[in-house]
């Protein structure tokens, strides 16, 4: 989606009462799945050359392969977590759930993504991640 296109949704900040099917689609999906996005090989790599100077990688780049990781483990079980998924974007969007089940795919994922963006989402994720250790 390019800047000039306007978005057919507004997402508001992610609140409390959103933990709640956050919590249900990181437990559908497993907590070690999303672990694993903090974990991973290329993010390993990138935190070594960052910490060795071998390469100029900021913390930016680090965030942004955790959020694809994350991403990717999200759309690879998107149908076990679906009801949850709605819950959550129909919180978010004020769109009920039988719009959202109707919306263009591309959007769809764009909300998805503009999600797992958030810095709130960010946040969650690190505090799961703690768990997981």
């Amino acid at each position: 989606m390019n800047e000039t296109t306007e978005k057919k949704y507004e997402l508001r900040a992610l609140q409390s009462k959103d933990v709640w099917p956050m919590v249900k689609i990181v437990k559908t999906i497993g907590l070690k799945e999303f672990r694993s996005c903090f974990d991973s090989d290329d993010v390993r790599k990138m935190i070594k050359d960052m910490q060795t100077g071998s390469k100029t990688i900021d913390e930016t780049s680090v965030g942004l392969a955790v959020m694809f990781d994350i991403a990717d483990v999200i759309i690879e079980h998107i149908a076990d977590a679906e009801v949850y998924i709605y819950q959550l974007l129909s919180q978010l969007s004020g769109i009920s759930k039988k719009e959202l089940e109707t919306i263009e795919m591309n959007t769809f994922f764009e909300m998805i993504i503009d999600v797992i963006k958030k810095d709130e989402f960010k946040d969650f994720m690190k505090v799961v991640s703690g768990f997981a250790k």
